[in-house]
């Protein structure tokens, strides 16, 4: 059994050591710690002062800044002084890359130094394969003791905290050329800069492992939870999807890789990464949080054999496909008492069936009713039943039926935890009966139940579980409650119904307006189903983020734009008036686009 949680089977707060930044304790028992990031310029003070507070007046209690050079970390002794003048004095961490001078000083001046493990010594990546010896894997190391060893001495002597931050988009060459671009690689990253910390017995770190796909940060933050555990190390996690994206899909995405870790009781601080003003991201961050410690408490779930149960890769729940469900079929969406174009079958709430897209009903039965049901006179049935109710009879029951599809129901206030549980149960004892989630939602479906239900579902579908979804409500507006199902499933990476966006939220090295850009890129393409386009503001995480998108729209100075086909560099500096249609061009010659219906 993995111990990268206390137990999946009840809902607990992993147990980190506490470390101070400032006047804020973080780790152990005290709550999670909610966090954002300037978008200013750090050598404009009073820009940069003025977004800080903000933040704060948001509700953000830790605000970070970009920190690219030396001038900029030590502006932050000017930004830091002012803010303290008008009363505010919520830590502040510098944002470091490629530059451990300018970490060295800004530890002299804030609370918290962030470096990212893949260009603190290493500089940005070449996409080179290196044949490493293991000599020569070593050698590199001892330059990155080198570097990092004295900003360790500057923070024991200012009491300066360390965020060692691992973004999958971002790896060292080195890493890269011996691990690939892997959760092991990701993890290695970080516990080779965090071993160098324990040898030189400095212990006030956070730790952070962030990318903008929610499955693979979901995967990599347990595996380096796991590791750190072999290796009696228990310090706090940041959590982070990073170019998370704006508006719905972006809030959505942000709740399903936090929102499963959490439920993990992993976690200590949070930031959600949106491309809008970064004070919109803190009401997103308290919203994942206060629903998640509504779980607390929850009723016992009975446990089951967990050697079936893959937390650190994604391996789908194997079942026979009934009709269009299950098997290799993406996952199905059922609407509420509505129909659209979009969602394959619709719950019929006063008949009790569910209607296909080609008009033909199928029963819906509860299993406490089975018995007096025939099910020979269909060619599908969907069955409802909870955890509770799958006894020995159930088991037999749905291992002799081939037309049922289950609906897995949950009464428990952590359906998460006891829907994971039923899964398990079935895959140990061998039942390829298709399920589909459901989820009953009593109150008015809005912004927040979106929250709710991505913290709810998303998790199960990360963890390879359930051939489809559908949340309950009664809402007139049923087409909020479909498109909240189609973004989780796509935000869980199961099945892709719009372009899948990449744009990161900006900060002080962006060159250009990137939330209207995004905005304007989401007009041209929102027609492009199943692309993946990013768009990011700056080459630190651009090309690395974009490992898995089709294209990219990454700024390259004040003004320009330089535009990648997966990961190939096909035009530079562009300017940024003509980017956009630089980028419909590009999509076209390499015959992915389509004419908007």
């Amino acid at each position: 059994m993995s111990n990268y949680c206390i137990d999946i089977f009840e809902f607990g707060r992993h147990k980190t050591q506490e470390v101070t930044i400032g006047d804020v304790k973080m780790g152990a028992s005290n709550p999670i710690v909610v966090q954002s990031m300037t978008t200013t310029n750090t050598n404009e003070t009073e820009e940069t002062v003025a977004q800080i507070k903000t933040i704060i007046d948001a509700g953000g209690q830790m605000v970070r800044m970009t920190t690219q050079g030396q001038r900029e970390a030590k502006n932050l002794e000017h930004i830091k002084a002012q803010l303290v003048k008008e009363g505010y004095n919520q830590p502040l961490v510098a944002d470091i890359h490629y530059n451990p001078n300018a970490a060295n000083i800004a530890a002299l001046h804030i609370e918290k130094v962030r470096i990212n493990p893949g260009n603190f010594v290493d500089g940005a990546k070449k996409f080179e394969n290196i044949d490493y010896t293991n000599e020569s894997y070593l050698e590199e190391l001892e330059q990155v003791k080198k570097k990092l060893i004295p900003l360790l001495n500057i923070c024991k002597q200012n009491k300066t905290a360390i965020r060692i931050g691992t973004n999958h988009g971002s790896l060292s060459d080195r890493i890269m050329s011996r691990y690939g671009d892997t959760p092991q690689g990701m993890v290695e990253a970080c516990m080779e800069f965090l071993r160098i910390c324990k040898d030189e017995k400095f212990f006030n770190i956070v730790l952070s492992i962030k990318a903008s796909n929610a499955r693979i940060m979901v995967h990599t933050v347990r595996l380096l939870v796991q590791k750190m555990n072999e290796e009696d190390m228990y310090f706090p996690l940041h959590l982070g999807v990073t170019e998370a994206g704006e508006g719905e899909d972006g809030r959505i995405r942000s709740a399903v890789g936090i929102g499963t870790l959490l439920m993990d009781g992993i976690g200590d601080t949070i930031r959600v990464s949106l491309t809008e003003n970064p004070e919109k991201e803190i009401p997103v961050a308290n919203q994942i949080i206060d629903y998640i410690n509504t779980k607390e408490g929850h009723d016992a779930i009975k446990k089951v054999d967990t050697d079936n149960y893959s937390p650190f890769k994604y391996t789908r729940h194997q079942t026979n496909a009934v009709k269009n469900i299950g098997g290799n079929n993406v996952p199905v969406v059922i609407g509420n008492n509505h129909f659209t174009k979009d969602s394959d079958y619709s719950y019929i709430a006063d008949s009790s069936v569910i209607v296909s897209a080609d008009k033909k009903e199928y029963p819906v039965v509860k299993y406490s009713n089975s018995n007096e049901f025939d099910f020979n006179n269909h060619e599908l049935c969907f069955v409802k039943i909870a955890y509770s109710d799958m006894d020995d009879s159930a088991i037999q029951f749905f291992k002799q039926q081939n037309n049922v599809v289950i609906l897995l129901t949950s009464n428990n206030s952590n359906s998460t935890i006891e829907q994971r549980a039923a899964f398990l149960h079935l895959r140990n004892h061998h039942v390829t009966t298709p399920v589909v989630i459901h989820k009953l939602y009593d109150s008015v479906f809005d912004a927040n139940t979106q929250i709710q239900a991505s913290c709810d579902i998303g998790p199960l579908f990360i963890d390879g579980f359930g051939d489809g979804i559908f949340i309950e409500n009664n809402t007139e507006n049923q087409s909020l409650v479909i498109n909240t199902m189609f973004a989780v499933l796509q935000a869980s990476r199961v099945r892709f119904s719009r372009p899948d966006y990449i744009s990161c939220p900006g900060c002080g090295r962006t060159l250009f307006g990137l939330q209207d850009t995004t905005v304007l890129v989401k007009e041209k393409t929102a027609h492009l189903k199943g692309l993946k386009i990013a768009v990011m503001g700056c080459i630190v995480n651009g090309p690395g983020e974009m490992a898995d998108a089709d294209y990219g729209y990454v700024g390259s100075g004040p003004g320009k734009v330089t535009l990648y086909h997966q990961r190939e560099v096909v035009k530079k500096n562009i300017n940024q008036e003509d980017a956009i249609g630089e980028l419909v061009a590009l999509i076209k010659e390499n015959g992915d686009w389509v004419e908007p219906s």
